[in-house]
């Protein structure tokens, strides 16, 4: 009988942690480089702030 082993669940979730980290470096690249601000949440508040703000951190 042939049987796949699943990847472990740990594998997948620090697989997508990577690509989500990964995903926001490069959109703050980009953000930096079209001189674009991003919007997050600080202190349970929605704050707008320039990309290269985050660069210097």
């Amino acid at each position: 009988m042939n049987k796949k082993v699943a990847p472990k669940k740990d594998d997948f979730f620090e697989k997508v942690s990577k690509g989500l980290e990964l995903s926001f470096e490069r959109m703050v690249q980009s953000k930096i480089e079209k001189n674009q601000s991003l919007v997050i949440m600080r202190d349970g508040k929605v704050v707008i702030i320039k990309a290269s703000e985050l660069n210097k951190r």
